[in-house]
């Protein structure tokens, strides 16, 4: 050993044979592994160079770290991230094209049609749409009238009187209390060689109820819900009083209805004439039941509180 000029240290008088020069790569020497007893190479550190000098066996520098993956909402933004390619653009202008012609063909079409009528034609189509006009300023006119009486006091007493008043009508017809007038029709039935059965006179009442009749009387005796027919004695019991043939009846409701209701194949009427009476049906824009009936109290039934 000997040192140098400057005393920084020793240097060897002789070079060791196995000792790699600076800037050279060392040799790989195999190494032999406990388990299967094979030879594997070391890992060779690569050398690394500085401004300065170049030092044999230096640490390797760290390698940058790796780029972060992008999260989803951002590879989605990337994706729908407009690029602006020659084919997007002709695809915009297309669609552009497209719109603007389907516009322009809908406001020709509809010009046309009007462009299309006579003179005559647009006046009438003029009147109707004015009329129509007047027609909804009416209605809008009559419904706030109604409205500005129902807000007050007295259009609320007035509309309880009338609702009042409507009911009790509607509810002395069906009861038989009060007489009625309208459409309907007109029933002969009168006894052939042998007197017709009070069966035969309750299936007629029932083909008139299930027709819709709305008030019934027979030869002068108004019908209702409690209304029945029995035989005495050769003759017919109508609610406990006899009448006799020829039996007229008078019915209002829809006219049309009630004839084809009655004349019905196995119905009322033909099975009347089956049995050998006769019975006929005239239908009348307008009929007149005057016959009415006093309720009679209810022996069981009683109001229910209403819930």
């Amino acid at each position: 050993m000997s040192k140098d000029k400057n005393g920084a240290g020793a240097k060897p008088d002789k070079t060791e044979p196995n000792k790699p020069d600076a800037g050279q790569v060392p040799r790989v020497e195999p190494v032999e592994t406990p388990e299967t007893g094979q030879a594997e190479p070391e890992q060779a550190e690569p050398a690394q160079r500085d401004d300065d000098a170049t030092v044999a066996g230096a640490e390797p520098a760290e390698a940058p770290a790796p780029a972060e993956p992008a999260s989803g909402w951002k590879r989605v933004g990337q994706l729908l991230r407009p690029r602006g390619t020659r084919s997007e653009l002709l695809t915009g202008l297309l669609c552009l094209a497209l719109g603007f012609a389907l516009a322009v063909q809908v406001g020709q079409s509809t010009g046309d049609q009007l462009s299309s009528l006579r003179q005559d034609e647009l006046v009438r189509l003029l009147d109707e749409v004015t009329q129509r006009a007047d027609q909804l300023d009416a209605e809008v006119s009559d419904l706030e009238a109604i409205r500005d009486d129902l807000q007050s006091e007295d259009g609320r007493d007035q509309a309880a009187r009338d609702l009042a008043q409507q009911r009790a009508e509607q509810e002395g017809i069906l009861s038989g209390r009060l007489p009625a007038r309208g459409p309907g029709v007109e029933i002969h039935v009168a006894d052939g060689d042998k007197p017709l059965e009070a069966q035969s006179l309750f299936n007629l009442l029932e083909e008139l109820r299930n027709a819709g009749a709305e008030a019934i009387q027979v030869n002068g005796v108004r019908l209702v819900t409690t209304s029945y027919f029995v035989d005495s004695g050769g003759g017919v019991v109508l609610d406990g009083a006899a009448i006799s043939s020829p039996y007229e009846w008078t019915a209002i409701g829809d006219p049309d209805t009630i004839d084809r209701a009655l004349e019905i194949p196995g119905g009322a009427l033909p099975r009347i004439r089956e049995e050998g009476g006769e019975a006929t049906t005239t239908v009348e824009d307008e009929v007149l039941v005057d016959a009415v009936r006093i309720p009679g109290e209810p022996e069981h039934a009683e109001p229910a509180d209403g819930k």
